[in-house]
C-alpha cells in the first residue's frame, strides 16, 4: 500500500513519525511525500493546544480529498489519544484512530480495513523498530516517553502516558548507530529528559556518555525540560562537553508565584531565575528559549505583568508564547474565574510584541562573531544553503558550495532576529 505521513506538533511527534513510517516499511508499505498517490494517509497529531488540534484536523479533512480515490484516512498521535471513538463518531473521513503507544498494530489493522479506534495505552517505547530517519545531518533519540508531572493546564500525561525511561544501553547504541551512519547532530527527546532515570543512570550521566560517544563527529542536544528538575550537575555536564550544544529550553509558563503554584509547577520565580543564573554563570554565551502562557485561569493583569517583567529581566533569545487553551481532563478546568479569549489574546500579543524586539536585540549582538555552523539543507530562496549554530540559530549561506552535515566556520554579518546570515571564513 502507498502511505503518506504528515506530522504536527513537537519534536517528539517528528520522531513517531520517523517510527511509523520504519513500521509500514518492515510491513511491506511504501512512504511517499506525495499525498495524491497515497492509497493510505496518516496524519500524527499534537493536542497539548487547541490550535494545533484545530489545524490537524482541518488537515485531515483536506488530505481525504486529494487523491483521486479517497484513501484510508488514519489519525495518529494525541489528539487521537485525547478522543478516541469520538473522532469516529464526529469525523465520517476518518477510518481509524490510532494512539501513540499502539503504532505497532498499524499494519494488521490496515489489513482488516476495519473502521476503528485503538488507543490503548501502555510502555511501548518502540525498541523493536528501525525509524526512518528524514532530517539528515540531524537525528532525534527518543530517551523517556510520558510525564508524571500533572501540570495542571497540561494534557500531556493524560495522552502520552507515565514517564517510562529507556534502557541506557539501548540508547547508547542507537546513538553509536546514528553517529557512524554519518549524522552530526543528535538530539536526546523526552516530555521531561532531565528526569530521566534507569537503572541508577539519570540524565546527567546519560548525556556525559552520550556526549563522549558522539565525539568531535557529532553534536548534541535536548529537549525539554523541566525547571524543577534542572540540577548543578546537568548544567556542569553541559558546560564541559565541547560538543554538547549551547542551547537551553526552560518552559517558565508564568512569571507570577501564584500562577506558577496554580500551574502545579514546583518552582518558584526567585528558584527558576536561580536556575537561569546558573546556566549563564557556567555558560555565558547560552541560547536560552521558554514557553509562555498567557490568561490563566484566575491571572489577574497585576499576575500577567509578572509574567512580562520575566521576559524582560531573562531576555530569552526566543520564546514559545501561547493563549491558555483548555483542555478535557486538565485540572485547570476547575480554576475560575476564566480569562475571556479576548483578554488572553491581548495578553498574548504584549508578550509577542516584547518578546520580538528582544529576539531582534539579542540576535544583533553576535554580528561580527565567528562560529562554526551545521550545513542542514537548501534554504527556501534559491541559490542559498540553511545552517545552525550550536544554540539552534538559523544562519543562511549565501552559496550552494555546501554539503547537508557539513560543518562551516562563518562569519556573522546580519541578523533580523530569527534569521542569521554568515560568511564563511578561511581557519
Amino acid at each position: 500500500m502507498i502511505c503518506h505521513i504528515e506530522v504536527y506538533g513537537c519534536q517528539m511527534n517528528v520522531h513517531d513519525g520517523e517510527i511509523l513510517s520504519g513500521i509500514l516499511k518492515a510491513a511491506g508499505h511504501t512512504v511517499v511525500d506525495n499525498a495524491k498517490i497515497a492509497e493510505a494517509v496518516f496524519v500524527v497529531t499534537c493536542a497539548v493546544r487547541e490550535h494545533a488540534e484545530t489545524r490537524a484536523l482541518g488537515r485531515v479533512t483536506h488530505l481525504a480529498g486529494i487523491p483521486e480515490k479517497k484513501p484510508v484516512m488514519v489519525l495518529c498521535g494525541c489528539v487521537a489519544q485525547e478522543h478516541g471513538q469520538r473522532l469516529l463518531e464526529k469525523m465520517k473521513l476518518l477510518d481509524m484512530v490510532i494512539g501513540p503507544d499502539v503504532y505497532h498494530k498499524i499494519p494488521e489493522l490496515l489489513h482488516e480495513r476495519r473502521r476503528i479506534a485503538v488507543t490503548e495505552q501502555g510502555i511501548e517505547n518502540y525498541e523493536h523498530v528501525t525509524a526512518v530517519r528524514e532530517q539528515f545531518p540531524r537525528s532525534f533519540v527518543t530517551v523517556m516517553r510520558g510525564c508524571d508531572n500533572f501540570c495542571t493546564y497540561c494534557i500531556v500525561p493524560h495522552v502520552r502516558g507515565r514517564e517510562r525511561s529507556r534502557p541506557a544501553e539501548l540508547i547508547f547504541k542507537e546513538v553509536e548507530g546514528l553517529v557512524e551512519a554519518g549524522y552530526r547532530e543528535i538530539t536526546l527527546l523526552g516530555q521531561n529528559v532531565n528526569s530521566y532515570i534507569h537503572n541508577g543512570i539519570d540524565f546527567p550521566k546519560l548525556l556525559e556518555k552520550v556526549s563522549v560517544i558522539a565525539g568531535d563527529r557529532c553534536w548534541v542536544r535536548f529537549v525539554t525540560s523541566h525547571p524543577r528538575d534542572l540540577t548543578m550537575e546537568l548544567a556542569s555536564v553541559m558546560a564541559s562537553g565541547k560538543n554538547i550544544c549551547n542551547q537551553f529550553h526552560l518552559p517558565a509558563q508564568s512569571g507570577n508565584d501564584r500562577v506558577l503554584k496554580a500551574m502545579g509547577r514546583g518552582y518558584t520565580r526567585n528558584e527558576y531565575l536561580h536556575k537561569v543564573t546558573m546556566l549563564k554563570d557556567l555558560m555565558p554565551d547560552i541560547v536560552l528559549s521558554t514557553d509562555m502562557i498567557a490568561g490563566f485561569p484566575g491571572e489577574s493583569l497585576e499576575e500577567f505583568e509578572d509574567t512580562v517583567s520575566l521576559l524582560k529581566e531573562v531576555r530569552y533569545d526566543y520564546a514559545f508564547l501561547f493563549r491558555y487553551s483548555e483542555r478535557e481532563k486538565t485540572a485547570a478546568l476547575k480554576i475560575s474565574p476564566a480569562v475571556p479569549v479576548k483578554e488572553r489574546l491581548r495578553r498574548l500579543s504584549i508578550l509577542q510584541d516584547i518578546q520580538a524586539e528582544i529576539t531582534k536585540e539579542e540576535s544583533k549582538k553576535i554580528i561580527g562573531m565567528e562560529m562554526p555552523v551545521l550545513v542542514t539543507g537548501p534554504a527556501r530562496r534559491p541559490g542559498q544553503m540553511a545552517s545552525r549554530t550550536m544554540g539552534n540559530r538559523l544562519v543562511i549561506l549565501e552559496s550552494l558550495d555546501f554539503t547537508p552535515g557539513q560543518l562551516v566556520q562563518v562569519k556573522i554579518v546580519k541578523a533580523d532576529g530569527y534569521t542569521h546570515f554568515g560568511r564563511p571564513v578561511s581557519l
